[in-house]
């Protein structure tokens, strides 16, 4: 079998937000966040803010075309949970008035999507935390507004965050969030520090490889099948997060059986047009895939068999060219050119979030050690 590491490596250096894109992230993400600290208007609401999603779990693909390079933002307030949710997200309005022209930003059943310039923004409202919760998202928060968020300050934030079992230690592990649905009338609970746990534990078990596969499945997904209903996104990336197997050779190896993973354990639930329930990490209760209709999720998994048939077949073949071949008819052009060489090394691999080596990484990799 032919893994191609280094075909790999630049594949996915191809394809992860550029350096412009990481611009567009920092430049938008801490404009809003000082705006949020300074502003009157929600001064006596403001608590924390902190920065969530793709960006910063490291699992974001850059833009393609006309997309925005985008990232989210936590912005953790005193609101009372009893609060009616239209009246809580009202109380963003002033703001967003004071800062942003009318026709920057705008009203999601639960969020602002702010857009200016290169950037776009979801700024999710968040209700009164715990006395545990809060010390952690403010840590996380203080944390995140640091130049240097290389690997070598893993320590620092696991401590800020109790992760050494000092000063509460995982009281906020436990604890979710709480959002408003303007629709829905009603606060619904969201768990984003034990996403990014999940996420920390999962790369080190991979042995660093996890973040990749879901960046390469995320672009397979992105580019071959836009039209295809079902998962994407967040909840494309909590299924392979269920998928991708805790030991992989290579990306090449994860991505082949984490399509295979999902083909063979949701072949029923395609079979009877029905969505498989998949809880959020933290949260039993709540459905990851609960916005997802079994006929998109059947649609979407018809593409899976698809491509995980040509995953096999790239992976299984010993003849380099002919693999790269198959590795690019999945990923399209973004997938290198084979030069006739490939090293042997391992290619496409993350830093662990578990590593204790001092490597340098980019903002980009990592945002927990610190998409």
């Amino acid at each position: 079998m032919a893994d191609l590491p280094t075909l790999f490596t630049e594949f996915l250096s191809n394809i992860r937000p550029q350096e412009h894109h990481i611009e567009d992230y920092k430049r938008g993400h801490k404009g809003l966040r000082e705006k949020l600290k300074e502003d009157e208007s929600v001064s006596d609401i403001y608590v924390a803010d902190f920065l969530q999603g793709s960006y910063k779990r490291s699992t974001a693909v850059k833009p393609r075309g006309d997309e925005k390079s985008d990232v989210d933002i936590v912005f953790v307030t005193n609101i009372e949970r009893g609060t009616n949710p239209g009246d809580a997200l009202d109380q963003c309005v002033p703001f967003l008035q004071n800062h942003y022209d009318d026709n920057e930003w705008e009203e999601n059943d639960r969020s602002f999507k702010i857009e200016r310039g290169n950037v776009e923004i979801d700024l999710v409202l968040t209700a009164t935390p715990t006395e545990g919760a809060e010390s952690a998202v403010k840590a996380m928060g203080a944390f995140e507004v640091e130049e240097n968020l290389g690997i070598e300050n893993k320590s620092v934030l696991s401590e800020a965050l109790g992760m050494n079992g000092k000063d509460g230690g995982d009281q906020w592990k436990d604890e979710p969030l709480r959002i408003p649905d303007r629709r829905l009338q009603k606060w619904e609970e969201t768990h984003p520090l034990k996403t990014l746990e999940f996420t920390s534990k999962k790369n080190g078990r991979t042995d660093g490889y996890y973040v990749n596969v879901v960046k390469a499945i995320k672009w397979w997904r992105r580019t071959k099948t836009p039209d295809v209903d079902g998962p994407s996104s967040y909840p494309l990336e909590h299924l392979v997060g269920e998928c991708c197997p805790d030991t992989s050779d290579s990306v090449a190896e994860g991505v082949t059986k984490t399509l295979e993973g999902i083909r063979d354990n949701y072949r029923s639930h395609a079979d009877r047009n029905q969505s498989p329930q998949l809880a959020a990490h933290g949260l039993a209760h709540v459905d990851v895939f609960d916005r997802i209709e079994g006929d998109e999720f059947a649609e979407f998994h018809s593409s899976v068999v698809d491509a995980a048939e040509i995953a096999r077949t790239a992976y299984d073949e010993e003849n380099k060219s002919k693999s790269q071949d198959g590795w690019s008819k999945l990923f399209g052009d973004e997938f290198p050119a084979y030069d006739g060489s490939d090293s042997d090394s391992e290619g496409g691999k993350a830093v662990s979030f578990s590593s204790t080596e001092s490597t340098e990484v980019s903002e980009q990799e990592f945002a927990w050690n610190t998409n």
